[in-house]
């Protein structure tokens, strides 16, 4: 209970930071910048984010697999996984890094014409990728029971990095200036991170003498199926701005984008809850399998949905103010959208808690099965509905797909939550 507790107030620190980023963010990119400038940085940014998605979820499942390995006391298993997944990683993202640099450089896109925008994207891509390695640091402080400390560091790295986009807005003002400035950031943020990690004499080592391909093949397919969640993500997030976009301009996406941003803060606050018991799941599951975990389970997902409730209305009922403080104006209400995107935001956290038990328990291969079909479609509704509701209908898009994926993952997590102990990795 007090890694819970612990990992609570880190949680609830790094959603200070998110709000606090995403409050100060329009604000301060609108007092240089126009809407339509601002417009072209969120669709670079949505571009970048892609990259994402290169490490096939072995991160994840890596550390879902050290964590109940280490439950079960078994620290040299979680060793040897650990630097066979750091071998890969490296690997992948060197191979990533200039990838992404010869196509940024090379390739002819229309948009892209304009040598600062081509900086830009190849910085944000740069850092992306940095973010990618640094993940393998956050498993091991989740397997070695320092969830808590993992999170506070890699959120006061996020903080130091978007003060290097302030800085590079304030002092130069380019796009470029802006997407380098944070780059540098993370480059020394990642340092401390994995030097962080590494510290006490947990018996996980940051090296590869150990590493071998065998350590991993019994975690194929969950990381595999964890591809799916942030390939899903980008199309819900990324891929929804870069339609919107496209539908109707650069003006109009940002204002979605405020709704949706404005919307989040309800959603982020019951993630926080959520995956603050994320490790804790790994670990009772991995001590006793599924029966260690139902008590756990039950009285998470109560206290989550009347947090996502209870959120959205009130962000709801302040919405009207909220926008005239934080925007001065700049973006208008509209109440019908507010409400579904609210709305969207509610279901979304109602459905937080059961998805992180199939993740923790690396039993999500049923749920990724539907997650980017789901993602897929949303976009295509979202386009059809768009055309003719204007914004409105790719709120209501949003919410669709978000009620089929909470109803699927209830049902998948009562399934788990009901069979034997998966078998660890060989």
């Amino acid at each position: 209970m007090g890694r819970v507790v612990a990992a609570l107030g880190a949680g609830a620190f790094g959603q200070a930071v998110t709000v606090g980023i995403q409050l100060l963010s329009l604000p301060a990119f609108l007092a240089v910048w126009s809407p339509q400038e601002y417009g072209v940085w969120l669709m670079l940014s949505a571009l970048s984010a892609y990259l994402a998605m290169a490490d096939v979820g072995l991160v994840t499942a890596v550390g879902n697999q050290m964590t109940m390995d280490t439950g079960r006391g078994q620290v040299e298993q979680a060793n040897r996984l650990f630097q066979s997944a750091l071998a890969f990683m490296a690997t992948v993202c060197a191979g990533l890094a200039v990838l992404a640099l010869l196509l940024v450089a090379l390739v002819p896109v229309q948009g892209l014409d304009v040598g600062d925008r081509r900086l830009a994207l190849a910085a944000l891509a740069l850092g992306t990728v940095l973010t990618l390695f640094g993940g393998l640091a956050d498993a091991l402080f989740r397997a070695t029971g320092r969830y808590a400390q993992g999170i506070l560091l890699a959120n006061l790295v996020r903080l130091a990095e978007w003060l290097g986009w302030m800085a590079g807005l304030a002092f130069v003002g380019t796009l470029a200036a802006v997407a380098v400035g944070g780059l540098l950031v993370r480059l020394v943020g990642t340092l401390v991170l994995v030097a962080a990690s590494a510290r006490g004499n947990h018996g996980i080592v940051w090296s590869a003498a150990q590493a071998r391909l065998a350590q991993m093949r019994g975690l194929v397919v969950p990381a595999l199926s964890f591809m799916a969640f942030p390939l899903a993500n980008a199309l819900n997030f990324q891929g929804m701005t870069l339609l919107v976009g496209h539908l109707f301009g650069p003006a109009a996406l940002a204002l979605f984008n405020t709704y949706r941003t404005l919307a989040r803060v309800a959603m982020q606050l019951t993630a926080v809850f959520s995956h603050s018991v994320w490790p804790e799941l790994s670990r009772l599951y991995g001590q006793g399998g599924a029966a260690a975990v139902r008590r756990l389970y039950g009285r998470s997902a109560v206290l989550c949905a009347a947090l996502a409730l209870v959120t959205s209305g009130l962000l709801y009922l302040a919405a009207p103010w909220l926008l005239q403080a934080w925007t001065h104006g700049a973006i208008p209400l509209q109440a019908g959208l507010m409400a579904l995107m609210l709305l969207y935001a509610a279901v979304a956290g109602l459905s937080h808690v059961p998805k992180v038990v199939l993740l923790a328990t690396n039993q999500h291969a049923g749920l990724a099965r539907w997650v980017v079909g789901l993602s897929l479609l949303s976009l295509a509704l979202a386009a059809t509905l768009g055309d003719r509701w204007g914004l409105a209908g790719t709120g209501a898009a949003i919410l669709a797909a978000e009620l089929a994926l909470a109803w699927l993952s209830f049902a998948l997590a009562r399934r788990a939550l009901c069979q034997r102990p998966a078998s660890a990795a060989s």
